[in-house]
């Protein structure tokens, strides 16, 4: 009997914990408005790398996006990128800590598109 309680214990303390809720610190699916803001971001990241000694990109298709609370925010994309002459499958990080804007280091971008070195730029 004592076994019985102790089983539906562990499996009302299951059900109730996973009730669908993402983890603490776990990355967030984003959409609408979320999504909207994401891309907004990927967009501006974007444009400031093109003005310094990174590549020229134009983003076609965001296929998913992601943010997380880290150390600032951390925001993932699987994006479809246009570099002008062909079209990519990349992954974008951009890691934003404003805290850091003094030292020049607020943001991080990384880039990894299929067949090509990651671009890791910070400003």
């Amino acid at each position: 009997m004592q076994a019985m309680k102790v089983i539906f214990v562990l499996g009302l303390t299951l059900a109730v914990g996973v009730d669908g809720r993402l983890p603490p610190g776990a990355a967030k699916p984003l959409e609408g408005d979320d999504l909207s803001a994401a891309r907004e971001l990927l967009t501006t990241t974007l444009a400031k790398l093109a003005t310094g000694d990174g590549p020229n990109y134009e983003v076609v298709n965001v296929i998913s996006a992601s943010s997380q609370v880290v150390a600032g925010s951390l925001h993932k994309f699987d994006v479809e990128l246009s570099n002008g002459s062909d079209n990519k499958e990349c992954t974008v990080k951009i890691w934003s800590r404003p805290w850091l804007a003094a030292e020049g280091t607020a943001t991080n971008v990384k880039i990894k598109c299929q067949d090509e070195a990651e671009i890791d730029n910070t400003w």
